[in-house]
């Protein structure tokens, strides 16, 4: 496999600039003009000093709340890849078999997430189950059981989603990448640890890292729901009035620097080949994030992209895509090819084509249209069910408190 980032001479900046530009002198439609939800996320304040998003949505019996804890990798020390991840999950162990198979006959289901900037973990159920949900969620939750030998398990799970992430040359090449730009550090740490890191982390890592993050100023509530937001409001301070106050840990803010060698190679036995452009974007707020996601539709999100065509056309690449990530700091793209080996060197010489051609003549307006009306759609596509809103919306309150809600 082979990952690559930047071309000899790529104007990324350019390539950037020209379709924020663009994107900035769309025609006389407000955003605003036709509602998206017939209820929109509200945002306010529960009595234990804990801010909420909650939105109301009746299509379906079902709620999903999600504890949104800020940190996430950008918090990890250097050397204890992992440790997010770990320390995350930690807080979803039920100790009670008993209370596991409960809950699993009611449907509900406890998950978690650990992201760039903050982790989640989510309740998802029946709306009638919600009350016992929520009450065993948050007991572990603020009295986490954070032994040695649980620390152990954490981090034998870890090891085994590190080995999947190897073998999946899309992860691989998306870790290397901001291992490459951010210097194997916060952003740029293992998302599953490394061997060096796991065998590094100890229970009063763990034990340090939850009580560091899961402090009032540093946690908020996002909850979508067919249920009525007094009772989401009484249901969340009566369950998690323990948890402690404290200071937010304000992680530094951390910039991407381009790495002195440009060129990352992933080497593995396989008849596929993975090439890829990483470049980072500017991100001053909401407006660049909108920005960015119509780069990202513009390049490679299915058909009518400028990458869609290698794939049809030239046949270069079973599978061509663009991923967008965004960090409190900026955001980082990647355009890759996913190709047989033998079409590897031709298939990069094309993606640098398609870069080069983009950034030296800009977007057609008919073209930045287009762009807009698939990215709309596929954003909102994105938003139709609650717990993928729920995440964006916790998302933006990460990068951009206030904007959720």
């Amino acid at each position: 496999m082979t990952a690559s980032r930047g071309g000899p001479g790529l104007p990324v900046i350019v390539l950037a600039a020209v379709v924020l530009i663009q994107a900035a002198a769309a025609p006389g439609q407000d955003a605003r003009d036709s509602a998206i939800w017939s209820h929109a996320p509200e945002r306010f304040m529960l009595a234990t000093g804990i801010p909420c998003v909650y939105q109301k949505d009746a299509a379906s019996p079902t709620t999903a709340v999600g504890l949104v804890i800020g940190g996430g990798r950008s918090a990890v020390p250097a050397g204890l890849d992992g440790l997010a991840a770990i320390s995350t999950r930690l807080l979803l162990e039920i100790p009670d078999d008993g209370k596991v198979r409960e809950l699993m006959a009611q449907a509900t289901r406890l998950s978690y997430a650990c992201l760039e900037d903050h982790s989640v973990v989510l309740v998802e159920c029946l709306s009638e189950h919600l009350q016992q949900a929520v009450h065993t969620a948050s007991r572990i939750i603020q009295d986490p059981l954070i032994s040695s030998l649980r620390v152990g398990r954490a981090k034998d799970l870890m090891a085994a989603n590190m080995k999947a992430e190897r073998d999946d040359a899309v992860a691989a090449a998306r870790a290397a990448a901001f291992r490459a730009f951010f210097g194997g550090r916060g952003y740029g740490s293992a998302p599953f640890g490394t061997e060096a890191g796991l065998e590094a982390i100890a229970r009063k890592d763990v034990f340090a890292y939850v009580r560091r993050v899961l402090v009032r100023p540093n946690v908020l509530f996002v909850v979508e729901t067919d249920l009525e937001k007094d009772a989401i409001r009484e249901l969340l301070e009566k369950s998690f009035d323990a948890l402690p106050d404290g200071e937010a840990p304000g992680a530094p803010l951390q910039e991407p620097a381009l790495p002195e060698e440009p060129r990352v190679r992933l080497e593995r036995e396989s008849r596929q080949t993975y090439v890829g452009r990483a470049f980072a974007v500017p991100r001053a707020g909401l407006t660049d994030m909108a920005r960015g996601y119509l780069l990202e539709t513009l390049l490679g999100k299915g058909p009518g992209s400028r990458l869609w065509p290698l794939r049809t056309d030239e046949r270069l690449a079973y599978n061509v895509e663009t991923d967008l990530t965004w960090t409190r700091g900026a955001g980082l793209v990647i355009a890759y090819l996913e190709a047989g080996r033998a079409k590897a060197a031709e298939a990069g010489a094309a993606l640098d084509r398609v870069l080069e051609i983009l950034a030296r003549e800009g977007v057609p307006q008919a073209e930045m249209e287009a762009t807009r009306t698939m990215a709309r759609a596929r954003f909102l596509r994105g938003l139709e069910t609650k717990s993928p809103r729920l995440r964006t919306l916790g998302l933006f309150e990460i990068l951009a408190p206030g904007a959720g809600g």
